[in-house]
């Protein structure tokens, strides 16, 4: 199957997918008709209408790699025993471009309503890194190490999500958006985690806060006040640092369901090592810096048996590789 991940001729599907799972249409269909691809409530479908029809399954057999599909159902929201989302054989041959959108997509549609159906979070992290596992160079100056499909990718997952969070570094740092602009799709929330207040106390005018529509995560205890049109959400934080639980929770509560984490390196590396992180995407830019800032900052381990392990599948972006990992349970 083509690795290469071309998905702008499923983003129509992919939204719709979106839409239909936020109404609590729970069995879906990715339809084919003429050139295009839709993505409609499988009860709906009459036979002999379309030319190819492509559902998730989650009952398929792990070690199988498929090749061939039909349809795709997520009434019971559940996950291979790899950790990701599996395709039913059908006779006909199937799209190998879709089944690599899906592959990369479907996870975090799934994960996402399933969250929304238990009145938890999903939460996708994605870090952009080197070859040799480095975010940005050692004088933190802020350059985008992806190309521009990794880019597109980003905005793709913004749309996916109900929010998208940073830590303050990154805010701070990178100054960024956070919006939606290289695709069509819903904004998301903007959030940004800030346990001391210091992005409540910057006097520089951040892009985050131009239209009113960004939340910061706080220590309760934060003497802070907010910026013109930003909200404060705080949580209890005994030791010091706030947990991502904590985090979790106070978001599920405001109906946030589905996070896309970006950065930075401490910020991502404590909902991983908190046990919060429920797919993580790595893109690998084919670049050496030799130093820098690293991809994360984990606690040491002494065996590899208590190192963070994963179930993995790989896409490309215009010719990086994009990998999907789901955290394996039992360390």
């Amino acid at each position: 199957m083509d690795c290469a991940l071309t998905a702008d001729f499923a983003w129509p599907a992919l939204l719709q997918a979106r839409s239909l799972l936020h109404a609590g249409v729970h069995e879906l269909a990715f339809v084919e008709r003429g050139r295009g691809w839709t993505c409609e409530a499988a009860a709906a479908l009459a036979n002999g209408e379309v030319q190819q029809v492509v559902f998730l399954d989650d009952a398929t057999n792990a070690r199988h790699r498929p090749h061939v599909a039909a349809s795709v159902r997520c009434s019971t929201l559940q996950w291979r025993d790899d950790g990701m989302p599996g395709f039913r054989h059908d006779r006909q041959a199937a799209d190998g471009a879709m089944l690599t959108v899906l592959g990369v997509y479907a996870p975090v549609l799934l994960g996402a309503a399933t969250a929304r159906a238990r009145g938890g979070v999903f939460v996708v992290g994605h870090v952009t890194q080197t070859l040799d596992g480095r975010i940005a160079c050692a004088n933190r100056t802020p350059q985008w190490i992806g190309n521009a499909a990794d880019r597109r990718h980003a905005h793709r997952m913004r749309a996916l999500c109900d929010a998208v969070m940073v830590g303050a570094s990154t805010a701070l740092g990178d100054n960024p958006r956070l919006t939606v602009r290289d695709v069509p799709g819903p904004e998301p929330k903007r959030i940004v985690l800030s346990g001391n207040g210091s992005v409540l106390r910057t006097d520089r005018t951040l892009r985050l806060f131009a239209d009113h529509g960004c939340e910061v995560v706080t220590r309760a205890n934060v003497a802070a006040a907010s910026p013109s049109g930003v909200r404060r959400i705080d949580v209890e934080a005994p030791g010091g640092g706030l947990p991502p639980a904590a985090i979790l929770f106070a978001l599920a509560a405001r109906g946030v369901h589905s996070i896309y984490l970006e950065g930075g390196a401490r910020t991502l590396s404590s909902f991983l090592d908190a046990d919060t992180l429920d797919l993580l995407q790595v893109h690998i830019a084919p670049v050496v810096l030799g130093s820098g800032l690293t991809s994360f900052v984990l606690p040491e381990v002494a065996t590899m048996q208590t190192a963070h392990a994963f179930a993995m599948q790989h896409a490309t972006l215009d010719g990086d590789v994009l990998l999907s990992c789901r955290p394996r349970q039992g360390r």
